[in-house]
Parts: C-alpha cells; sequence; structure tokens
C-alpha cells in the first residue's frame, strides 16, 4: 500500500513517464534512422547494379564485336592467302612485296612441298625448312588445305603474328602473317582491358575485374590481379549464378559494395564483371544523418524531459496542497479518508488502531492570543507528538484542533493504553512559544478498525463518537470505542429527532407534562402544581428529563421545547380555571436560553396572553446557575415577567452560589429549598440544621419558602415549626397526569386528611 504521496509521485508522475517516452522516442528514432540508412544503402544497391548491368551490357557487346572482327580477320587472311595462290608471277618476290602492301599483310612466305620457303617477302627466310613439330609442318602433314592460327611467336624473330595457310594441288602452300601489334591497333578499342580502365577511371569505382568461368582474372583495373584465381568461396559462389549480386566487404579496412555480374555472349556465359564500388559517400552521409538524429532525439528527449519535470513538481507541489496540511507538514484529512480505504480494501491486513487527538483548550488560545501564536502551538504539538512515534506509524492534522495517529501491529488495548498514557505524559510540560508557556490539555479517542468497520466515515464516526465520551464523562482522558457508545447515541439521535418532531406538532403523544400538587402548610390547601416535562418513545420508554433536557440544549432546540412546554402548562392551567380552581397556580420550569432571548418577553405577551384565555396564577421558576453569569440581563428580564402577573421562584436554593444580599435584589417572590437539604432533617440533629434559618431570613427579605422533596412526617413537621411555607414531595403526591392531578385536587379539597 503507498504509504506516502510525495514519494510515490516522484516514481508514478515524472520517472516512468520520462522513461517511457525516451525510449519510445529513441526506438522511434532508431528505426527512422534504420530506415534513412537502409534507403541510402537500397539506393546505392540499385544506382551500382544499374551501372554495372550498362557495363555489363557494353562488356558483352565488346566481346561480341571482338569476336565480329576477329572473325572478319581470320576471313581477310584466308582470302589473302587464297588470292596469292591465284596470281601467276607470285613466285616474283617483289610481287610478293606489291602483293603484301595490296592486302595490307606483313609477311607472305611460298612453300613447296616439302616444306621449303621458295619465295619470301623477306629474302633471308627463302630455303628455310620447317622442322619436324613446326605448326608449319604440322599443316604441311595435315589434310587441312586451309589454316588460320591464334598469335604466336615466330620461331625465328620471336614476333607475335597471325598466320593463314593455304595449300595448292601439288601440296605447296602459301604462309601469310600480320604482326600481333598491328591487329591490336585495329581492335584496340574494342579490347575488354581498355573498358575495364574506363569503367575504373569513373570516380565512384574502386576496382573493376573481370572473371572467366573457371575464376580466373583475365582483366584488371589492378594489373597484379590479372591472371590469378579467385579462390574465396563466397565470391566463388557469387559467380556461379546467373544473377546480379550485391554484398557488403571489407578490404584494408575499407566498405565496398561488391557487384558481381554475369556477362554472356549467345546465351553462353563467358565470365562475370566484378566491380568494388566504395561506400564512403554514402557513409558520411549516414554519419552525419546519424549525428543530426542524435542531436534531435537530446533536444526533443531534453524538452520533453524539461515539460515532464515542471509537470512533475507542479503535480507535486499540487499532491502537497491537497494531500498535507501546510502548517504542520502532516497528513491530512483528505489523505487520512484514502488511506483508511486502502486499509480496508485489504483482506490481509494487520492489526491497526486510530487515535483521536483533541486538544480541548486551543480555541482559548486562539481568542487569547491570535491566530498566529495558535499555529505556533500547533507546530509544537505536531514535534512533541513525532518524538514517541515510529517509522510505521501515520500521523496526520485531521481538523483545526484535533489530530490522528495510525498505529499497527500492536499486541492490544494495553499496549495501545500505554502509547496514550505516554501521549499525556509529553503535554504534562507546557509548551513554550516566545516567552509563553502553554500548557495544552488533550484528549485521545482510540478506535481500533475491526472487521465490523466497513467504511472510512464509520471509523472516524467511532473516533468522534469517542471523542464526545470523554467530553461527558469528565473523569479519564483516554477512551476506547466500544458498541456501548455507539448505541447511545442511536438513543440520543432518536430523542433528538423526536423532540423536533414534538416541537413541529408532528408528534402529540410522545411528550406530555406531569404534575405534582403544591401543598400550603398554613392553610392545609393545595394551591398549586409544578409541570414536570415527560418524553415516552417506542423502543425506548420513559426517558429520564436530565437526558433529554440536555439533549435539547446540546442540540440547541431547548427554547422551542421551553415554549412547548409552556404551551402545555398553560392548557393545564386554562382547564383549571374552567374546573372551578381559579386560584391554583402551575409553575413552570424556564432556562437560561429562554431568558436571554430577546424576543421571550414580546412573545410571552404575543403568543400565550394575547386571547386573554390565561390569567394568573402562572408562576416560573428558574434555577440559581442561570444566574451566574448573566445576572443583571435576567434580572431585568424577571422584572419585565413581574410586570405580566407572573410570580417567580428561584430554584434549587442552596446549590448554587447565590447571597441573601443578591436575593434582595432579585425580582423573585419565592425561594425553593434543594431537597439536599430537606433530606437532612431525616438524620441529623435539629440544632445542626440551619434550613430554619433559611427560611426566617427569606421571610425578612418577603420571600415566600417552598421545601422541594419533602417525603416523610418528620421532614413535614420540622418544616411546619419554622414556618416553611409551601410544600412538595412524595409525601404529598408524586407527579400526576393531567386527570389524576385534577381529581387528586377535588379529593383533597373534600378530604384534606386522605
Amino acid at each position: 500500500m503507498g504509504r506516502d504521496k510525495l514519494k510515490m509521485v516522484e516514481i508514478t508522475y515524472f520517472l516512468v513517464p520520462f522513461l517511457i517516452i525516451s525510449i519510445g522516442f529513441s526506438i522511434l528514432t532508431a528505426l527512422t534512422v534504420k530506415n534513412r540508412i537502409d534507403e541510402q544503402y537500397r539506393q546505392l544497391e540499385e544506382t551500382t547494379l544499374e551501372i554495372a548491368n550498362s557495363y555489363s551490357h557494353s562488356l558483352t557487346h565488346t566481346s561480341k564485336a571482338y569476336e565480329i572482327i576477329t572473325e572478319l580477320l581470320d576471313e581477310k587472311i584466308m582470302i589473302a592467302s587464297q588470292a596469292i595462290m591465284l596470281i601467276e608471277n607470285k613466285d616474283n618476290n617483289e610481287v610478293l612485296g606489291s602483293i603484301s602492301k595490296t592486302f595490307n599483310v606483313d609477311e607472305i612466305h611460298l612453300y613447296n612441298n616439302e616444306g621449303v620457303v621458295t619465295n619470301s617477302t623477306y629474302e633471308e627466310v627463302i630455303g628455310w625448312q620447317a622442322p619436324e613439330g613446326h605448326p608449319v609442318h604440322d599443316f604441311m602433314m595435315s589434310d587441312q588445305t586451309m589454316l588460320v592460327e591464334d598469335v604466336r611467336p615466330d620461331t625465328e624473330n620471336g614476333l607475335y603474328y597471325k598466320f593463314g595457310y593455304v595449300k595448292d594441288e601439288t601440296g605447296g602452300f602459301v604462309q601469310l602473317g600480320i604482326l600481333a601489334e598491328n591487329i591490336q591497333d585495329f581492335i584496340g578499342a574494342f579490347e575488354i582491358t581498355k573498358l575495364l580502365s574506363d569503367i575504373s577511371n569513373r570516380g565512384d569505382v574502386k576496382h573493376v575485374f573481370f572473371v572467366d568461368t573457371k575464376y580466373e582474372i583475365l582483366a584488371s583495373s589492378l594489373p597484379n590481379y590479372t591472371g590469378s584465381t579467385i579462390d574465396v568461396k563466397d565470391i566463388r559462389e557469387e559467380m556461379d549464378g546467373n544473377e546480379s549480386d550485391v554484398h557488403r566487404d571489407e578490404i584494408n579496412g575499407s566498405s565496398f559494395f561488391r557487384i558481381s555480374v554475369p556477362i554472356f555472349v549467345e546465351k553462353e556465359k563467358i565470365g562475370s564483371l566484378l566491380i568494388h564500388w566504395p561506400t564512403d559517400k554514402v557513409d558520411a552521409k549516414i554519419t552525419q544523418m546519424l549525428r543530426y538524429a542524435t542531436t534531435v532525439s537530446l533536444i526533443v528527449i531534453s524538452i520533453t524531459g524539461g515539460i515532464l519535470y515542471y509537470a512533475y513538481r507542479k503535480n507535486k507541489s499540487n499532491i502537497k496542497i491537497a494531500y498535507y496540511d501546510e502548517l504542520t507538514g502532516l497528513r491530512n484529512s483528505k489523505y487520512l479518508t484514502e488511506y483508511l480505504y486502502q486499509v480496508l480494501r485489504n483482506p490481509y491486513r494487520r492489526s491497526k488502531a486510530v487515535l483521536l487527538l483533541n486538544f480541548v483548550n486551543f480555541k482559548t488560545l486562539n481568542i487569547t492570543y491570535g491566530f498566529l501564536y495558535g499555529d505556533e502551538v500547533l507546530k509544537q504539538i505536531t514535534v512533541k507528538v513525532r518524538t514517541l512515534l515510529d517509522s510505521d506509524d501515520l500521523f496526520f492534522r485531521f481538523d483545526g484542533d484535533r489530530f490522528i495517529l495510525v498505529l499497527e501491529d500492536y499486541a492490544d488495548q494495553q499496549e495501545l493504553r500505554a502509547f496514550a498514557d505516554k501521549l499525556m505524559h509529553i503535554f504534562e510540560d507546557p509548551i513554550i512559544v516566545g516567552t509563553e508557556r502553554q500548557y495544552v490539555a488533550v484528549q485521545i479517542a482510540i478506535v481500533e478498525i475491526k472487521d465490523r468497520h466497513t467504511s472510512t466515515d464509520k471509523i472516524l464516526q467511532d473516533a468522534t463518537l469517542t471523542l464526545s465520551h470523554i467530553k461527558d464523562s469528565s473523569t479519564d482522558q483516554v477512551a476506547f470505542f466500544n458498541e456501548d457508545m455507539e448505541k447511545r447515541l442511536l438513543r440520543q439521535d432518536k430523542i433528538v429527532k423526536v423532540l423536533r418532531e414534538v416541537i413541529e406538532g408532528k408528534d402529540t403523544e410522545s411528550f406530555y407534562l406531569e404534575f405534582q400538587p403544591k401543598l400550603d402548610l398554613m392553610k392545609d390547601k393545595i394551591i398549586g402544581f409544578e409541570a414536570l416535562a415527560r418524553l415516552r418513545i417506542e423502543n425506548l420508554g420513559q426517558v429520564a428529563p436530565d437526558e433529554f433536557i440536555a439533549l435539547a440544549e446540546e442540540k440547541l432546540l431547548i427554547y422551542d421545547v421551553g415554549n412547548h412546554i409552556l404551551l402545555l402548562a398553560c392548557d393545564f392551567l386554562k382547564r383549571l380555571q374552567d374546573e372551578g380552581f381559579h386560584e391554583t397556580s402551575v409553575a413552570v420550569n424556564i432556562s437560561g436560553i429562554q431568558l436571554l432571548r430577546e424576543d421571550f418577553v414580546e412573545n410571552l405577551q404575543q403568543k400565550l396572553f394575547s386571547s386573554e384565555k390565561v390569567k394568573k396564577p402562572l408562576e416560573f421558576e428558574v434555577t440559581e446557575t442561570v444566574l451566574l453569569d448573566h445576572f443583571s440581563q435576567i434580572n431585568e428580564t424577571l422584572e419585565a415577567i413581574k410586570k405580566m402577573d407572573i410570580a417567580i421562584s428561584l430554584d434549587d436554593f442552596g446549590t448554587g452560589y447565590s447571597s441573601f444580599s443578591r436575593l434582595a435584589e432579585l425580582h423573585i417572590d419565592t425561594i425553593k429549598i434543594d431537597r439536599f437539604f430537606i433530606d437532612k432533617i431525616s438524620h441529623t440533629a435539629e440544632k445542626d440544621l440551619i434550613i430554619s434559618d433559611v427560611i426566617s431570613m427569606a421571610h425578612k427579605i418577603g420571600l415566600s419558602v417552598v421545601a422541594e422533596g419533602v417525603e416523610d412526617e418528620r421532614q413535614k413537621a420540622y418544616l411546619q415549626k419554622y414556618g416553611c411555607d409551601i410544600i412538595q414531595g412524595y409525601l404529598l403526591s408524586k407527579p400526576l397526569p393531567e386527570e389524576s392531578a385534577i381529581n387528586f385536587l377535588r379529593r383533597y379539597e373534600s378530604d384534606p386528611q386522605q
């Protein structure tokens, strides 16, 4: 599982794309260059082959021309020899000289039938007889009447001649000779060697050879190779074929194309033309091409790398903005969500736990010292926590003053608790920012990731729920999540939903009032009731007032709930009046939230009393704690309420911080002594009780006294003895439903002793 997104992005968003693009572009460039190189060599091959073939045609034509000229020369020699035999005075040497000029021959010799020269254009050879084995002797002894020899050296003077012979009927014969050098002059323009020389004189041809079918070099642009035999197997195999062939070759470190072109005369192969064609020009062009391609590749790769690196830096910056807290450098809540999602997807995950750290007094620091100061405190918190972390532990800033740790591979809850205690311990020392020393209190909610967690939201929900449990607890500042917390949350959610439906008028059954009677001790008469809110919810049963009132305050519903209670109480008061109990009062508890609302008094006048249905006696009860922080403002509201003929009682007197000096300033009519003091009457000596003093002092400042929670006759007797005005409690009656309260009132009036 990827743990560090900044490291992930370095590999994922830079190196891999850069390598892929670089390799891909390099391969594409290499293939393109290779194709261009192959194209260059192919063009060179085609060009060289085309030129070689053209020379092969020339060579073929030359061979044919040479053959034709040779045949014509042989025919000329034969005709001249026959003509000489027909001349009558041919035995005259001078005539022979004239004939030689006429036929453009160099020598004429006449032989008798014994092979002796009888006449000649050269007098020094007259009388010479051809010895046995001599070509002349061989012709004389043969049955041939005519013969033309190939060029051979003369046996007497060593000069090369081409000789022709014709016999007459007597056996005598004539010999005609033409000097080889004269023959060369005649057919020189058609000689193969000259043609090869012309080929080699081209600027783009290095060497040229003409090789016969027996692999002998008959002609060459390199004279020292003429007459030698080719013994290289590959070259022989090339020349054995009847098709042109091209191969790369190396000679003395230089690169060449070796072109082999077969030469045919009358469909008969007479040899092969071998041409060595240098590749230096093409190689130079290819080298230039490679340099250009390399330069372009480097430029493109550099530009691409620069773009990718910029994108990488930009992406890394975006990743940092998206997944890391700018202030502390920690992973943020988005990172946490994605990380936990990956954890839940892994079926083989190791044991993991989430620790939610909440710094309870951080908001006060921001208000007192400013946000910059608060930021420095957060940085110091980050540094402190990191001192306890291992490399596998993950640290996140969840939101403003809350952090999350993810621990893994722990043994049990004891190990987690020990780690949490270490965290608590490091914050026992103050955080120093500038010259200020600040103590920060931390609460730690621990959630072990189990199979029951099917979503990231569920994990974080459980952590937040555990934290709220710590806030409600006020004892231990470390807590582990358990399912009872979730049940409690579901219960609270159900209660809040019902309260909202009650406020909106959708539910008229769940929320109701019960009424506890109050007895005037002097008159022994029920003078009123205290309206007590009750809530009964399906599947939850009866919900304690302390529970749903606290939830109403937490969810900011208490004002609307209070108004609803007041409306129900007024309905009951209206019924009492309708039943004839005009002097019976109904007391309603009013919250501090209601009293602090500027429109509370105005709403009372407009909504409750505008119809004139409700008259006195209505009574409001307020607690001491409401007065602590807003004494003057609430006292002004109480004054306005009293002007509406509504009596006011101070509830739970003695549990708060009120003094009799402040009571004298309050716009109230009655104090209600808390049952905490009333309970003491049953097990405390009378001389040690202070209730009598409280009653006496209240009377002195004009206040009546109500005793709450009276449960036995001893308590009643004591209170009656010391002048308590009114009592209420289970001794008289428990809180009663509306109908039961009416019936109780009727019965008591008819028989107070029942």
